[in-house]
């Protein structure tokens, strides 16, 4: 199913941000997200900032929680957020995922 292969994606892109992998986690980006990568004050290096600031402050992790939208080549799903406690931490956030050369890529990520 398609939308497994964008949440398989999307679930990667949280893990490796835990396990502070910048080289992998950007592979799980758009093209054009991954070469803002190399641009001081990008949305992408936000991302990582935050993403890792969560994760490094509270233990912050990120389980599927359910599909938002989906058309074709293009899905938005939910995530919870969990403190390292097991607690949630906020409502779900969206991560919007996108078919790229034939690939689901991550187009904008919240954390």
């Amino acid at each position: 199913m398609t939308v497994e292969k964008a949440r398989r994606v999307a679930q990667k892109h949280y893990d490796l941000l835990q396990q502070d992998d910048l080289a992998k986690w950007a592979e799980t980006l758009t093209m054009d997200n991954r070469k803002a990568l190399t641009t001081k004050g990008s949305s992408s290096i936000m991302w990582w900032d935050q993403g890792r600031g969560y994760f490094e402050q509270h233990g912050v992790h990120y389980k599927f929680n359910r599909v938002d939208q989906t058309n074709e080549g293009y899905c938005r799903l939910l995530f919870t957020k969990y403190n390292a406690d097991g607690s949630v931490r906020g409502m779900p956030v969206p991560i919007q995922i996108v078919k790229e050369s034939g690939a689901w890529k991550v187009k904008q990520a919240s954390y």
